[in-house]
């Protein structure tokens, strides 16, 4: 019916790792739906992107929140979920096209939903999803809070957001997976926690995403602090000055210090600014993000 647990048991405790081990199935069941997505050439969104809140402002706290909203979720029928109501139709698979493995759906999900729209892939494929981060130079064999963890070859078996992180193991939420919830065990059809031996050979890596602000705060997510994932200003166009003076002048609240100097409150200003005149929202002062700023200024 859905994808199983990449191996066994599921912790039962704190210090009780998940064992992974490899699925052969569960590789040929993704491998299919990577040539279904290709097939019908990307998966078109069922729902506007207004009804999301927001995209680029968000952090690994805000993301996840959002995750830990879903814990305990169950998908109904075969692979039916409203992650993938969301995301889109897959021709080929039950439920009119909805009913395909879902662990991707879910991850991409919670960006969307946590203020940290495009800061990661929006897909269903998990190779397509760690494709997309390496192709960011955002794919790391170190975790931290707020990274995805791809599993099997090419990261294409299964992928879950990290949510603590220790010296052996990592805690991590994922979906279309098995775990125990209130003193009962579901298999591989629902949202669960659970800790995983981060030496696993099965972890390919992490992908991470760039998130707009902040740290993750102390003591969140296992008590780790996330390490800010900035973005390098751009000046070829306008020096951080003229930037800051640009992003109170189109009446960003509150305003901010004009004093050449980068930090998150800035690279957010940026974003927020790049996000009201019709630009990427990456933090990046380039040409089309000037363009874009003086025709809004003109009308």
């Amino acid at each position: 019916m859905s994808e199983q647990e990449m191996g066994g048991g599921v912790a039962t405790g704190e210090e009780e790792p998940v064992v992974i081990e490899d699925d052969e199935e569960e590789q040929e069941r993704k491998r299919q739906l990577d040539e279904a997505i290709e097939a019908q050439g990307g998966i078109e969104p069922e729902t506007p992107e207004e009804d999301t809140r927001g995209a680029a402002f968000g952090s690994p706290a805000t993301m996840v929140a959002e995750a830990r909203k879903h814990v305990g979720y169950r998908e109904t029928g075969n692979n039916d979920t409203k992650f993938n109501r969301w995301l889109g139709k897959i021709g080929g698979f039950p439920h009119d096209g909805f009913g395909y493995p879902w662990c991707h759906a879910f991850v991409s999900y919670c960006l969307w939903h946590s203020e940290n729209a495009g800061a990661g892939p929006r897909t269903a494929g998990c190779v397509a999803g760690a494709g997309w981060f390496k192709s960011h130079n955002r794919f790391s064999q170190t975790p931290q809070v707020g990274d995805l963890v791809y599993y099997g070859k090419d990261g294409g078996t299964h992928v879950e957001l990290v949510v603590g992180v220790g010296p052996t193991t990592i805690k991590t939420i994922g979906g279309n997976t098995s775990g125990s919830l209130a003193g009962n065990f579901f298999n591989g059809n629902g949202v669960y926690e659970k800790t995983v031996d981060r030496h696993s050979s099965r972890i390919h890596g992490y992908g991470r995403p760039s998130y707009g602000s902040g740290t993750m705060p102390a003591g969140t997510g296992g008590g780790r602090t996330m390490a800010s994932a900035t973005v390098k200003p751009m000046t070829s166009v306008r020096s951080i000055r003229q930037q800051q003076e640009a992003v109170n002048a189109l009446g960003h609240t509150p305003k901010l210090d004009v004093d050449n100097e980068w930090g998150p409150k800035t690279l957010q200003g940026v974003k927020w600014l790049q996000k009201k005149v019709g630009a990427g929202a990456d933090g990046e002062w380039g040409q089309d993000t000037e363009k874009k700023y003086v025709a809004f200024r003109k009308k």
